[in-house]
C-alpha cells in the first residue's frame, strides 16, 4: 500500500514534469540558506558551460541517444506502474474513486492550490479504510498547511501522523514538524523534533542542515 501511494505520487509529478522533490525543498524550509545555494548554482553553471565548449559532437550525440533510452525505460516503467494502480473488477484494493482524489489532490498541490488539493484529501480521508491511503493523505494536509503558514494547523496534523507509528512519510514529518515549530518560536519544541530526527536519520538529506539548527539555539 505504502508503494502504491508513492507511486501515485511519482506518476503526478512525472506527468506535470517536476524534476525535484516538491515535498521539501531547501529553501522553503530553511530560507536563510537560500543565498548561499544560489551563488553555489551560479558558479556550477559557469563552470560548466566553459567546459561543455570543448565537447565533441560525437560525445554530445553519444549523449543524446542516452537520453532517449532513459526517457523509454522511464516511460515504460510508468506505463507499468499505471497498469498496477488500476482497479481491476476482483481487485480488493484501493476504490477508483479515492485513487482519483489522491491523484487530483496532489495536482493541485504541485500547481500551488493548497486550499484546493486540502479538500479533495479530506475527501480522501473520509472515505478509505485503507489505514497507509489514509496516513498518506494526513500528511500532505499536514504540508498543505504549512505551505500556507498555517504553523499550529501543521503541528496537530503532523502530530497525529506520527502517533501511529508508521513510516508513512515519517521522515519528513519529523523534519517538517520540527520547522513549524521554529517558525512559531518554540524552540525547545523544534530542538526536540531536530534531535529525534537525527537519531532516527543520522545520514539523510536534511541531517546536515538540522545540526546547523540545533548548534544556532546552544
Amino acid at each position: 500500500m505504502k508503494f502504491l501511494c508513492f507511486v501515485c505520487s511519482l506518476t503526478c509529478f512525472a506527468t506535470l514534469g517536476f524534476s525535484q522533490d516538491p515535498m521539501l525543498d531547501m529553501d522553503m524550509l530553511f530560507p536563510e540558506w537560500a543565498g548561499r545555494q544560489d551563488s553555489a548554482m551560479i558558479h556550477q553553471h559557469v563552470s560548466e558551460s566553459d567546459a561543455s565548449e570543448s565537447v565533441s559532437l560525437e560525445t554530445l550525440l553519444k549523449r543524446i541517444e542516452r537520453l532517449e533510452e532513459e526517457v523509454q525505460q522511464l516511460k515504460g516503467f510508468l506505463e507499468k506502474r499505471q497498469q498496477v494502480t488500476e482497479k481491476k473488477p476482483d481487485d480488493p484494493g484501493i476504490p477508483l474513486i479515492e485513487q482519483q482524489l489522491y491523484t487530483r489532490a496532489l495536482r493541485h498541490f504541485t500547481a500551488g492550490d493548497y486550499g484546493k488539493a486540502a479538500e479533495l484529501l479530506r475527501q480522501v480521508r473520509d472515505n478509505t479504510e485503507d489505514k497507509e491511503l489514509n496516513l498518506s493523505a494526513l500528511y500532505w494536509l499536514g504540508e498543505c498547511a504549512f505551505r500556507q503558514d498555517n504553523y499550529n494547523e501543521a503541528v496537530v496534523l503532523l502530530q497525529e501522523l506520527l502517533s501511529e507509528k508508521s513510516e508513512v512519510f515519517r521522515e519528513n514529518a519529523l523534519i517538517l514538524l520540527a520547522v513549524s515549530f521554529r517558525n512559531l518560536g518554540k524552540q525547545a519544541e523544534s530542538n526536540h523534533y531536530f534531535q529525534v530526527y537525527l537519531k532516527a536519520y543520522p545520514e539523510s538529506r536534511y541531517s546536515a542542515l538540522a545540526r546547523k539548527e540545533l548548534q544556532k539555539s546552544q
